[in-house]
């Protein structure tokens, strides 16, 4: 599951007394588990960063598995690369309906392989198609894709009315292309310009400066995009009084978005889910008589369809059945109503609410971790979760003062329970009372083990969040509680993520002009894990359009902060789903956070830039990571140092791209030589380079597109011979692997050989 938090001003941190905890870097004999976000993963260089000594007992490391990956070192001795799965979130519900008519189910942030929706930059075409499977056109469709003519149209609409999915489907429908960008909502659209690149439509998801647009603004928009050929949707939120501005100001009318009939979604969606006609008459005919129209309440709109859709495929998959009591538990929107009685039948029980909170936040760990994490609640809590106080106003689990032999003087007054009982509340009570459940073991894998688990979960899909949300609005006492409580999460990669998006979401869940103030306190912090507790923190946060402009103005602020501990989050953070949606916001932010100096904690920081630049070609933005990667590599900054260092790494992670790049003989293909022999050239990168290389020359045997494209960028090498290079053809002359690709041209008389 997933959740936020709250946060404020914040400038130059201060540089701390302790060492960062680093990631160690895992090869075969390491500690350190990881995952890579897109290539396999690698065994790290001679010379990596190292990690600092451990702290606090722990023998875990306090970077997240999931982002801390060594993805950047190439493989050792030319070996091909090897892959360690780490899966801390299982199998997890946590899915999360966001939008419209389509369900983003996916993992934690930042993970790889993942796809997120785009705020800022190119929209992924599979974020497009996806809008457009199974879409039910509403009635307003055909005239809002009239009005498109115009080229700038105002769609608004309630959250989950589908409206972002609309959009993007007007968008496809009217330039009959996938050639779309997102425009973030904290852009000044009087100082906008289409970006020429072919682009065709903008999608401005939740504009905040739309009560600043003037009548005239909109006609030079409207012109800049004519020029350009290209269309613009604007989302706004359906609020009466923005509406009546924009008509009285802007002499424009929007587009309500008013979702179809939930039957009309609900038919289109399980269309596109099931394509087989007869497939899906079975699957509703195996349905408990009148449920569906139980469901498909009038009141549903769209997102909360979708959800209903996937929950009864997903039942009908796991079991074959369509058991009404399964696919009620699977539904999110159903347990938002639960959430009051649940907490009226534990308020007197401090042990089942601890239990309750923990297992919200860690839902999908192993049992042991929640009731460890509940028991840590309950006592930092200090008797806070206590409804009423033991006798002689001692704390609750004190020891009363009253000298022996004495009786005191409320002896008469009923025994409460002691809370230091060590048979209290069994295991089985515990889960019964905050309704969850033990799921079978499953078995995940760890630094160079695997071991066993018994993950709670909650029998209601997405309760963890609505009782989050729910007691973080309606008790405000209790939020001081939880962050305490939150911040302080031990150094364990496996809790760092569920806690960095349960602070986040706290922050859209309370808003105000300090939203952020207890993750810029994490961010600072010189405490590995709290700093990237903030960098999950501050992503998710950002899904929120208006708590994303505040994330962006700290980011900024932070970047150039002279403490390295707030560059180190801001370089995280443009790793997670927050860099991934607006890359080009990440790239300028990650230029910025590296100093160039080589002491330690310096390399910390470009470390950490390193890493973020890998997840975000990972995500799908390789020609604009490598872009830059190669503008940088010319520049005379610290930057030069980062893109060098960061290129071995991109090299190894994802070979088939740049065999393409090189084949296509495109904008790509001599930056890619030039990075390559710059990367030969240098001592310190040249095993990591060379080793990837001769991997590649392995592969490509039997393989047509890769034995075509190792052959064009050795002869590419060869024909401007450096030392470099030279040092590679005798390291593929001296190799006795078979049928090695381009040992010819290695082994070609040449200039110097």
């Amino acid at each position: 599951m997933s959740v936020d938090g709250q946060g404020g001003h914040g400038g130059a941190g201060e540089p701390g007394e302790g060492a960062d905890a680093t990631r160690r870097h895992a090869g075969p004999d390491s500690e350190s588990p990881g995952e890579t976000p897109g290539g396999p993963y690698t065994a790290p260089e001679a010379g990596a960063p190292g990690g600092e000594p451990e702290r606090e007992g722990s023998d875990e490391f306090d970077e997240d598995p999931d982002e801390l990956v060594d993805f950047l070192k190439a493989p050792r001795d030319g070996s091909p690369p090897y892959s360690v799965v780490w899966a801390p979130g299982g199998t997890v519900n946590t899915g999360s309906v966001r939008g419209g008519q389509h369900m983003n189910s996916h993992g934690a942030a930042g993970s790889a392989g993942k796809r997120v929706e785009s705020h800022e930059g190119p929209i992924p075409p599979e974020e497009i198609l996806s809008a457009c499977a199974g879409f039910a056109e509403p009635a307003w469709f055909p005239g809002a894709l009239d009005a498109l003519r115009s080229r700038l149209l105002f769609l608004a609409g309630a959250p989950g009315s589908g409206r972002r999915t609309a959009g993007l489907n007007l968008l496809h429908r009217r330039t009959s292309s996938m050639a779309l960008r997102a425009v973030d909502s904290d852009e000044d659209l009087a100082y906008w310009f289409p970006t020429g690149s072919g682009t065709r439509g903008y999608l401005v998801d939740g504009l905040l400066s739309a009560p600043a647009l003037k009548a005239g603004v909109v006609g030079e928009l409207r012109r800049r995009l004519h020029d350009a050929d290209a269309c613009m949707v604007i989302v706004l939120p359906d609020t009466p009084g923005l509406l009546r501005d924009l008509e009285r100001e802007l002499h424009v009318t929007p587009i309500r978005c008013i979702p179809p009939p939930p039957r009309e979604v609900f038919d289109a969606r399980l269309a596109d889910a099931v394509p087989d006609p007869a497939g899906r008459a079975a699957l509703l005919n195996r349905l408990e008589p009148g449920l569906l129209d139980e469901l498909l309440a009038p009141e549903l709109v769209p997102a909360q369809v979708a959800e209903l859709v996937n929950a009864l495929v997903a039942s009908a998959a796991s079991d074959g059945d369509t058991d009404a009591a399964d696919i009620r538990d699977r539904l999110s929107f159903l347990a938002e109503e639960e959430v009051p009685d649940l907490l009226k039948e534990l308020l007197h029980d401090a042990d089942c609410l601890a239990f309750l909170l923990a297992a919200c936040v860690f839902e999908g760990l192993d049992q042991r971790i929640v009731r460890e994490e509940a028991e840590r609640l309950l006592a930092l809590a200090d008797g806070r979760l206590h409804a009423v106080l033991p006798p002689h106003g001692t704390a609750p689990g004190a020891v009363s003062g009253t000298a022996p032999g004495t009786a005191p003087a409320d002896a008469d007054r009923p025994p409460r329970p002691n809370p230091a009982f060590v048979f209290r509340h069994s295991l089985r009570s515990l889960l019964h009372q905050v309704r969850a459940e033990c799921d079978a073991k499953e078995i995940r894998s760890g630094p160079g083990y695997s071991y066993a688990v018994e993950p709670v979960r909650f029998t209601r899909h997405r309760q963890a969040e609505s009782v989050l949300r729910h007691v973080w609005r309606e008790y405000g006492q209790l939020s001081g509680l939880l962050t305490e409580w939150l911040a302080e999460v031990k150094r364990d990669g496996e809790l760092t993520r569920p806690v960095g998006q349960v602070m986040g979401m706290a922050a859209r869940w309370g808003g105000g002009r300090s939203a952020l103030r207890h993750i810029r306190t994490l961010a600072k912090s010189d405490r590995a894990t709290s700093r990237h507790v903030a960098a999950v923190a501050l992503g998710t946060a950002a899904q929120d359009p208006v708590v994303a402009s505040e994330v962006k103005h700290w980011l900024t602020e932070w970047s150039w902060a002279i403490g390295w501990q707030l560059r180190w989050t801001v370089a995280h953070t443009c790793g997670t789903d927050f860099g991934v949606s607006r890359p080009d916001l990440a790239l300028r932010l990650l230029r910025t956070v590296v100093r160039g100096r080589d002491d330690g904690d310096e390399s910390k920081v470009e470390l950490a830039a390193r890493l973020a630049l890998a997840q975000l070609f990972a995500s799908g933005n390789q020609a604009l990571v490598l872009a830059q990667v190669a503008a940088w590599a010319d520049s005379e900054g610290p930057e030069a140092g980062l893109s060098l260092r960061t290129f071995p790494g991109l090299l190894a992670s994802d070979m088939d791209w740049f065999c393409e790049q090189l084949l296509s003989e495109g904008e790509f293909t001599l930056p890619i030589v030039a990075l390559v022999q710059r990367a030969l050239n240098d001592d310190d990168l040249f095993e990591a380079t060379s080793n990837t290389l001769l991997h590649w020359c392995r592969t490509a045997a039997g393989h047509e597109l890769r034995h075509e494209a190792v052959v064009t960028l050795l002869a590419l090498l060869a024909e401007d011979m450096q030392r470099g290079a030279f040092r590679l053809f005798v390291k593929i002359d001296r190799s006795d692997a078979p049928g090695l690709v381009g040992v010819h041209i290695a082994r070609r008389p040449g200039p110097g050989r």
